[in-house]
């Protein structure tokens, strides 16, 4: 009998609830038979209650499942637990399922176990719907819609992890800074389209030279900068010269519909170093400007820059 303020509700209420109860019951003994499930529980499990009582505890619960363990832990010790674990289903499926356990005696004195059962999975479905919602929405404040390279933003939080790893591993970190010089040209010859192609046109190329855990960013309106960790010296001509081979592909061409025309430049911060994120786009930044004045002050025009 269950007392309520200063009534009572007898069994027949008990009977009620527990038949029209949208959470699920089982009854269970200390020896883990289960002995009465609910409607509830039945759709929940999509078994009968004579396909759950036959199954008992041990065939119910997922016994790979460490939450389990730790749930009768505490119910041994203070009569009840309110866990999240997993539970089979009718199809052999395991579900997560929120159950309160409560240790009670009946009438007779002897001891089962109370479970009410809670279905997680329209929640745990709208969690991971948010989860997936909140990464895109990270991944378009950090990115760049045109090329689907990092921005600015993604660039402070992708960079900053590369420089602590070269901190780690005292190893060098080279930037390379491209500077695309003739967007605005392109866009009055041919338009908008081709001042996007071009940009589109280096992210391919960059992308295509460098490795996949290199960071890669668009910084400005036609502005890239790469980072790049254990890579010599020695081969950033090499580098820069396929970038160039890449743009200056045919296919390239076609797609842009024009040349495009690129400046470089580079810089490095040896292993040991701790020159700033910033400062390390600044410099590679110099770099590039003093690159494209010695070809204009070479060949009086202006053109892509290697090394």
């Amino acid at each position: 009998m269950v007392v309520q303020g200063t009534g009572t509700v007898g069994l027949a209420g008990c009977r009620v609830l527990f038949t029209h109860s949208s959470e699920g019951v089982l009854f269970c003994t200390e020896e883990g038979k289960i002995t009465a499930a609910n409607p509830a529980a039945c759709a929940m499990l999509d078994m009968s209650a004579d396909d759950i009582c036959g199954l008992g505890r041990d065939g119910l619960v997922d016994q790979e499942d460490p939450r389990w363990d730790i749930a009768v832990a505490e119910r041994e010790r203070t009569g009840s637990a309110v866990g999240v674990a997993r539970l089979r289903r009718g199809d052999g499926r395991y579900m997560e399922i929120e159950m309160t356990s409560v240790q009670f005696r009946d009438e007779g004195g002897v001891a089962q176990t109370c479970c009410i059962l809670h279905d997680l999975t329209g929640r745990l479905a709208i969690e991971q719907e948010l989860e997936e919602l909140s990464a895109r929405i990270l991944q378009l404040s950090r990115g760049d819609e045109l090329t689907g390279f990092q921005n600015r933003r993604g660039l402070v939080a992708s960079g900053t992890q590369l420089l602590q790893l070269a901190d780690r591993e005292s190893a060098p970190v080279h930037a390379l800074f491209v500077d695309v010089g003739n967007v605005q040209q392109l866009n009055e010859r041919l338009g908008l389209h081709a001042g996007d192609a071009a940009l589109q046109a280096v992210a391919r190329a960059l992308s295509v030279t460098f490795r996949k855990n290199d960071v890669l960013a668009r910084i400005g309106g036609t502005q890239f900068l790469v980072l790049t960790v254990h890579m010599e010296e020695s081969e950033r001509a090499a580098v820069t010269d396929r970038v160039r081979e890449h743009l200056g592909a045919p296919a390239t061409r076609e797609f842009v519909g024009a040349p495009v025309e690129i400046s470089c430049g580079w810089t490095t911060r040896q292993g040991g170093e701790r020159t700033s994120l910033e400062d390390l786009v600044a410099q590679s930044d110099w770099a590039m400007l003093e690159s494209r004045n010695d070809r204009q002050a070479t060949f009086g025009l202006f053109s892509d820059d290697g090394d």
